[in-house]
């Protein structure tokens, strides 16, 4: 029983940590996260938080015979980093902070004791502290009962907690959904949850950086649909991206989805492959849908189609008969989303490479679709095709590639309707074999036109300029189709020749 818990077990360079403070007259805790880890059977965690009454310079002076390297970026919050053997510590003087009625921004100042350092966490599951030396666990605010429990809760009152840093309102959630497991659930208190309704909006004085990285952290974690939904529920998710707000009660053709986009979306996200990319994908997959939505009306008297923006019954144009919405269409909703997954992850500030990834995947997520209904099966240079465009790279780096794009796909399919599921999981195995038979054949993705700018220009007796590259989109694209070896330099000069004549690209004007 966690409540039982007298001390933990202390690896041998934490303890070697906590004596070397010991001697110089000095106490040292763990704190917070690792504590808790640990309480909850996860030993793993490397990274290690501490605090104690010695000051900044002291903390130095005590750390620097012991570690490998120091870090003093947040020494004048009264932070030095080490590490210690294998593990990343952060010490910390006590802390004590101070702030006026509303204020977002307390003074921080050095406490004297550790009631004024645990006084001043967020939640009691990480006011724990434990012994360096000894082990031996100072549980002031009852955080192992809550630990048993599964509860979130606050130190102390939970306004004052969110006004030392607002950010707390998220990382609620993120507890919340990180710690819950099928044996044990983890929920907020309900003056928590209250509080957080009434003061989201203070998630407007964080930055976006520190608010992208717990949203990330939710949505990589097992319970993210959980984490989704209750960011929703509690007001945070207009403050983080407010556009997905715009998926809720949206009615899909229920021939193809059974949920409406919001929920749809949650199912996709969380049986999705977790990594970043692949979650950052689904999350915003089908965030278009609601901008692109027309309904299909169709004339009860002379059968004609016309295509409406909301549901309401009108007027033919033709005959002047009663039309009424018979299908929902979501036309170019996946380049729609393209452009707002684009904005919404700049917003907070993701570096390019991630939103040119999540943007290039959520714009092609339909095109295994046109694969499971078109009416003539792909031929191997619409597979050739398929997996080309489907890869991005910049430099050495792949960016994505044709097998997340079919995990997204294959994740969709576990949105669909019941009754189209088995179709669709079926016409996705035929893809990924088609996909899979082309790859083993060829690298498709490193596909390249036989002659390059410096051969064109040899060729052609010109300098560079803008004509080079169509010859070469046009070469690689003959490679891809099958009809010229990666290697034929003589067939891909006669080539170069004619496309270059056809198309008049050197004709004086």
């Amino acid at each position: 029983m966690i409540t039982e818990s007298k001390s933990i077990d202390i690896p041998k360079p934490l303890t070697l940590l906590g004596e070397r403070f010991e001697e110089a007259g000095r106490e040292l805790y763990l704190v917070g996260g690792y504590v808790r880890d640990v309480l909850l059977g996860d030993v793993e965690d490397r990274d290690v938080d501490a605090t104690t009454g010695a000051r900044p310079k002291e903390i130095k002076r005590l750390l620097g015979p012991i570690a490998d390297h120091l870090w003093t970026v947040g020494e004048r919050f009264g932070t030095i980093g080490a590490k210690v053997g294998e593990y990343d510590v952060e010490v910390t003087t006590y802390r004590s902070d101070l702030y006026e009625e509303g204020s977002r921004h307390p003074e921080v100042r050095f406490g004297e004791s550790l009631l004024d350092d645990l006084s001043r966490r967020d939640f009691t599951i990480n006011a724990i502290a434990a012994e360096a030396g000894t082990g031996q666990i100072h549980d002031l605010f009852h955080g192992r009962k809550d630990l048993e429990s599964g509860v979130i809760r606050p130190v102390g009152d939970p306004l004052d907690r969110m006004r030392d840093d607002p950010l707390r309102m998220l990382r609620a959630v993120r507890f919340e959904t990180t710690l819950t497991s099928p044996e044990k659930p983890f929920a907020m208190t309900a003056d928590l949850e209250a509080a957080i309704v009434e003061n989201a909006h203070w998630l407007d004085s964080i930055s976006a950086e520190r608010i992208r990285e717990e949203f990330e952290k939710i949505l990589v974690s097992e319970n993210v649909s959980h984490g989704l939904r209750t960011m929703v529920r509690l007001g945070l998710m207009q403050y983080i991206v407010p556009e997905f707000l715009e998926t809720l009660d949206v009615e899909q053709e229920a021939e193809f989805h059974h949920k409406d986009v919001f929920e749809h979306t949650l199912i996709v996200t969380r049986n999705v492959e977790n990594t970043p990319v692949l979650r950052k994908a689904a999350f915003f997959h089908d965030i278009g849908k609601p901008r692109a939505l027309v309904y299909e009306h169709r004339c009860t008297y002379c059968g004609a189609k016309t295509t409406s923006k909301t549901a309401e019954e009108g007027d033919c144009e033709r005959c002047g008969g009663r039309t009424l919405p018979k299908k929902i269409h979501f036309y170019g909703h996946e380049n729609v989303g393209a452009a707002m997954a684009r904005k919404a992850m700049k917003r907070l500030a993701y570096p390019k490479d991630d939103v040119d990834a999540v943007a290039h995947i959520v714009t092609n997520h339909m095109r295994p679709m046109g694969y499971a209904v078109g009416r003539d099966p792909w031929s191997d240079s619409a597979i050739r095709r398929f997996i080309r465009d489907t890869h991005l790279s910049r430099g050495e780096r792949e960016l994505a590639n044709v097998d997340l794009l079919l995990k997204l796909a294959r994740a969709d399919i576990t949105g669909s309707a019941p009754r189209r599921r088995h179709i669709a999981e079926e016409s996705w195995r035929s893809l990924k074999g088609r996909v899979d038979e082309i790859r083993a054949k060829d690298v498709i993705e490193k596909l390249e036109s036989p002659l390059d700018g410096n051969q064109l220009m040899e060729l052609f007796g010109r300098g560079p300029g803008r004509w080079i590259q169509p010859i070469k989109n046009y070469l690689e694209g003959e490679v891809v189709e099958g009809r010229l070896g990666a290697h034929e330099t003589e067939k891909a000069m006669e080539m170069a020749e004619a496309y270059a004549h056809e198309h008049d690209l050197f004709e004086e004007g």
